[in-house]
């Protein structure tokens, strides 16, 4: 049996913006996720003076295709897990027809 992986990076980056408000720390934060990224979280503070600083957590959006065999889905299955780069995460399994 031959099953499909998507894989994705699990590597995050994280950014910050300090405003005046949330909604413009939040616009600052989206203007800096890279291109191929996508923003995941945001969280906003006011620690000092009544600036908000907004942390994002950003990742890639890139996904690539893994495949793996086995006599049965449960083997097949295994040797797609095991197939999976450090650094990555598994999205999705498919059988193939």
């Amino acid at each position: 049996m031959k099953v499909r992986g998507l894989i994705q990076s699990s590597q995050t980056q994280e950014l910050t913006a300090e405003a005046d408000d949330a909604a413009t720390a939040r616009e600052l934060v989206e203007a800096q996720v890279p291109e191929g990224s996508e923003l995941i979280q945001v969280h906003n503070a006011m620690p000092r003076g009544g600036r908000v600083i907004a942390t994002a957590i950003v990742r890639p959006t890139a996904v690539t295709e893994i495949e793996a065999d086995g006599p049965d889905y449960v083997s097949a299955r295994d040797a797609l897990r095991a197939a999976v780069p450090d650094g990555q995460r598994l999205l999705s399994i498919v059988i193939e027809d």
